[in-house]
This record gives C-alpha cells, sequence and structure tokens, in this order.
C-alpha cells in the first residue's frame, strides 16, 4: 500500500508518539517511502507535530491527510485542518473512530490507495 502511494505521487509522511527508531525499524525497507518524519509525540502533541510536518513539506491543509488508529489522531487532524481518515484494525475499536465521524473509516488496507491516489499531497499515518 505504501509503495503504491508513493509511485502514484502520494508524499509520505510520518506523524508518531513512538521514538524515530522504533518507527523505521517496524517499516522496514518502506522506511525510505517517507520524505519525513516527526515522532515521540507528547500525548496530545501530534497536532503541533501536523503543523510542522505540513509547513516543511510546504503544502496546503486542504491536501492532506491524516490517517490513524486512535480517537486522538482524528482530534488532532480536526485542530489543523486537515481531513482524517481512521483505520478498522489498529489500536482503537472502530466503533469509537466511527462515532467521531472521520472523514475516511478503513476497512482494508488496499482501500486507502484505492481513495487517495491522486488526489492528496502526502499522507500521514499517524501510529505505525
Amino acid at each position: 500500500m505504501l509503495r503504491t502511494l508513493a509511485v502514484n505521487g502520494v508524499q509520505l509522511a510520518l506523524v508518531t508518539s513512538d521514538s524515530e527508531g522504533n518507527a523505521r525499524q517496524k517499516l522496514g525497507a518502506s522506511a525510505a517511502l517517507f520524505s519525513q518524519f516527526d515522532c515521540a509525540a507528547s500525548l496530545f502533541g501530534k497536532a503541533a507535530k501536523f503543523r510542522r510536518v505540513i509547513r516543511r513539506a510546504g503544502v496546503v491543509p486542504d491536501n492532506v491527510i491524516s490517517i490513524g488508529d486512535e480517537v486522538r489522531d482524528i482530534e488532532a487532524a480536526r485542530a489543523v485542518g486537515i481531513a482524517c481518515g481512521a483505520v478498522g484494525w489498529g489500536y482503537a475499536a472502530p466503533a469509537a473512530l466511527r462515532a467521531l465521524a472521520p472523514d475516511h473509516m478503513f476497512a482494508q488496507m488496499d482501500e486507502i490507495a484505492d481513495a487517495l491516489c491522486g488526489t492528496v499531497g502526502w499522507i500521514s499515518r499517524a501510529d505505525a
């Protein structure tokens, strides 16, 4: 999925509460597909990291989507005015994520590339 996004011109960035080393280890060779990492976010520090990544990437918030697996990922995306997507296979229960009405709810990984290729400037998976 990440490779499909990258070859279709989607700029990838990762914002996570995990350390960069752990994130890169989890991503393996796919880490090379990411243009930016902003890691070690505090419990409620993702909004500031989203703003910084958006500024460094030189993209407008209207062309950005954050995809995460926690309620706070949706809240942080909304705090900075970017679209939010949620995945149903991560940390939070899908019902908890759906209750916040994210812009996109993904039940399977392949749905992400199908929905985003050619439609956004970059994508951030909030937690690897």
